[in-house]
């Protein structure tokens, strides 16, 4: 998924993409604007908020664990 995409949770939150590695896809709640930021996912692009891994592997990750289920707004 491109860094920037808007996405909604199931429970109605809304995110926008800035973290896409092996160890999957996350971002920051909140619509955010990142255009003017290179596409590298390197410098410019803030720590995940969340990210899209099931709940049962929390204890992995700094971020939120909110699922994977999601819609692309965006």
């Amino acid at each position: 998924m491109k860094g920037g995409t808007h996405i909604r949770l199931p429970d109605g939150r809304v995110g926008t993409i800035t973290w896409n590695y092996l160890n999957g896809h996350g971002g920051i709640f909140g619509i955010h604007d990142f255009s003017n930021v290179p596409q590298n996912f390197d410098d410019g692009w803030p720590e995940p908020e969340f990210m899209l891994r099931e709940k049962e592997v929390q204890k992995y990750f700094k971020a939120e664990c909110v699922g994977s289920e999601y819609e692309i707004i965006e």
